[in-house]
């Protein structure tokens, strides 16, 4: 009969289960920091709000959650009494408003002290190999929604959609930030593949074989996202930072064994991270990282799908789409001279003794104006083509009207209006422009040009 030796396992102790060696006590301290400032208070955050956001809550509920992550009350009270701002949560398409930049300001204020009791209560920890892997995970999926969101809306042109005021409004009217969206506009190849960049990157970063590819090119769309924000006044600036950011630490480990292999060191492959203990586990994780990217990519085009048919490049265009030069206008039956008159300037609403230059129908709930002066200004309108009627107002409701216009169309170029303005009968002969007369939208694409066309 065989006889065995029955040996006792001794218990593995949390210091044994690292393969690595220590982290310094400074590396131990900056990423303690930097977990609960850029983990949790920034891509924690926005990738809890844009969750939210797709899972379908009411924006009121997504709103609140992001007030909530800012901090308030305790950033109302830093901005009060430091910067002597008031904090305003209104969403205004900015992100770069002052709330955004004191939430940030609070956040690493209220970050120093949490450190400082983390390293105290958790001073024996040597290293923090396993939350470093949870804290790449959840820069990686914060980095993923961003990308595939604003990548999205330019692959279904979006963001940057041509505006019809654009073609005659002065160069130097516009804003730089204008300037950048109509260029940008003018080429919807051009903009698809900044977006086709962006998508590019948030595919790669889903799946961790694929995620160092994914962040150096994560890397190189930041830094030009960055710069443009930067440098044509784009209110995205802190935001381009943090996506920036996140890219960068995540693409650290590739740039530095790119460097080394560029130098002619040899660079052995990387070993695969894994999160937790088992194999079945890690396949699991896998699965749910999969899982959600896929639902961040489903629920991005849809997102921008619905956005490209509403305010996008696919959006509906005016039932009198064009636009009209004003070649008569009269008030109580005599011409008003085209002169420019200052004393209506100021008011920013149409009065009946100013005559215009322009109308431009773009979208079909607004109507533009463009003044003597070459000014312009927007209004909701409503195109009744039943009616052949056109209702100026101050609200998109029309309950507070500013004026009424019936019209006739005699031709397919032109346009007479008759109605009411400022209580004053006014009436106006409106001539269709030719847009081919633009080359911004008429000159097209030559690959043979025996001299540059610059005018």
């Amino acid at each position: 009969m065989a006889t065995g030796v029955v040996t006792r396992r001794e218990p593995v102790t949390e210091p044994e289960r690292g393969t690595g060696p220590q982290w310094h006590p400074a590396h131990r301290i900056i990423f303690r920091f930097g977990f609960l400032v850029v983990g949790i208070g920034m891509a924690g955050t926005w990738l809890l709000h844009t969750l939210l956001r797709t899972a379908g809550l009411p924006p009121e509920t997504v709103n609140s959650v992001a007030r909530w992550a800012a901090l308030s009350p305790l950033s109302d009270w830093i901005g009060a009494r430091v910067f002597g701002a008031e904090i305003d949560y209104t969403i205004t398409g900015s992100g770069d408003t002052a709330a955004k930049w004191v939430g940030v300001f609070t956040l690493v204020l209220v970050a120093v002290p949490i450190t400082a009791a983390w390293t105290v209560l958790d001073r024996r920890r040597t290293d923090y190999r396993r939350l470093a892997g949870a804290f790449r995970l959840l820069l990686r999926f914060a980095l993923v929604s961003a990308l595939m969101l604003y990548g999205m809306i330019k692959v279904l042109p979006t963001q940057m959609s041509f505006n019809l005021e654009r073609l005659v409004e002065p160069f130097g009217h516009m804003s730089p930030m204008a300037v950048l969206w109509a260029q940008s506009s003018l080429s919807a190849p051009y903009e698809i593949a900044l977006g086709a960049a962006e998508v590019t990157a948030a595919l790669l970063l889903i799946l961790p074989r694929t995620a160092g590819l994914g962040s150096v090119l994560a890397v190189l769309v930041g830094l030009q996202v960055l710069l443009v924000n930067l440098t044509f006044d784009v209110p995205v600036k802190l935001f381009a930072m943090q996506v920036l950011l996140y890219a960068t630490i995540l693409a650290a480990p590739e740039l530095a064994r790119i460097v080394r292999a560029v130098l002619g060191t040899a660079v052995p492959a990387r070993p695969a991270e894994t999160l937790l203990d088992s194999p079945r586990g890690n396949r699991r994780l896998l699965i749910a990282q999969a899982l959600l990217g896929m639902w961040i990519l489903a629920a991005s085009i849809a997102e921008a799908y619905d956005g490209w048919h509403t305010y996008g490049s696919a959006r509906p265009t005016s039932p009198l789409y064009g636009i009209w030069n004003v070649t008569e206008y009269t008030r109580d039956g005599e011409p008003v001279p085209a002169l420019v008159d200052f004393t209506t300037q100021d008011s920013g609403l149409p009065v009946p003794t100013e005559r215009f230059r322009r109308i431009i129908f773009d979208i079909p709930q607004g109507m533009t104006v463009q003044r003597l002066d070459d000014s312009l200004v927007s209004f909701p309108a409503r195109v009744d083509t039943e009616q052949r009627m056109i209702t100026l107002s101050r609200d998109t409701e029309h309950q507070w009207q500013l004026a009424r216009f019936d019209y006739v169309r005699p031709q397919r170029d032109q346009l007479i209006l008759t109605g009411t303005l400022g209580g004053k009968p006014v009436r106006m002969r409106l001539d269709l422009v030719d847009l081919a007369q633009f080359p911004a939208v008429a000159r097209g694409f030559h690959w043979v040009q025996a001299t540059p066309y610059y005018r």
